[in-house]
């Protein structure tokens, strides 16, 4: 039974089917953010973990880093840079909403659209806790099933 859990864990298909939905996840929660960067600026400050003067530019630049690292990992695409921003970037997420949490600061935690903005609770921890071990299967798992990162390697071989 242990093996058999092993075999899914570390099968290349798994690694495919994490990479799609993270990357579907982080696309989604981009475009929001994109959207209404003002709003999301407000919900950042809320965590009181950035300077002021740091607000605007990380709401500025968050969304854009999961927008394109989800496109690059939905394709496949600079897969080895993208798994790695998007595991930096969920282990941020967690330290944010760990340290609200245990900071008592009850917010929202600014992750999605505004009619789908949960607050912080052991359970959206909990939640981005699986998201992270999902990223984290992808990283040491991924073997470039239906990628650009494999096409253009073999492209790259070929006309060698």
């Amino acid at each position: 039974r242990g093996e058999l859990i092993k075999k899914i864990i570390v099968h290349p298909y798994t690694a495919l089917l994490g990479r799609i939905v993270l990357g579907i996840i982080f696309i989604y929660a981009s475009f929001y953010k994109i959207l209404h960067q003002g709003i999301f600026a407000l919900a950042a400050m809320d965590y009181k973990l950035l300077p002021l003067f740091m607000v605007n530019l990380f709401a500025l630049i968050l969304p854009w880093l999961e927008l394109f690292s989800g496109i690059f990992l939905l394709f496949g695409f600079l897969t080895e840079g993208s798994i790695l921003i998007i595991n930096l970037l969920i282990i941020m997420f967690l330290f944010a909403k760990g340290s609200a949490l245990v900071r008592g600061i009850d917010i929202n935690c600014g992750c999605l659209l505004p009619w789908v903005v949960p607050k912080i609770s052991i359970r959206l921890l909990l939640q981005d806790l699986v998201i992270f071990f999902v990223a984290l299967q992808v990283f040491f798992c991924d073997r470039k099933v239906l990628s650009l990162d494999k096409l253009i390697r073999r492209s790259i071989q070929s006309s060698r």
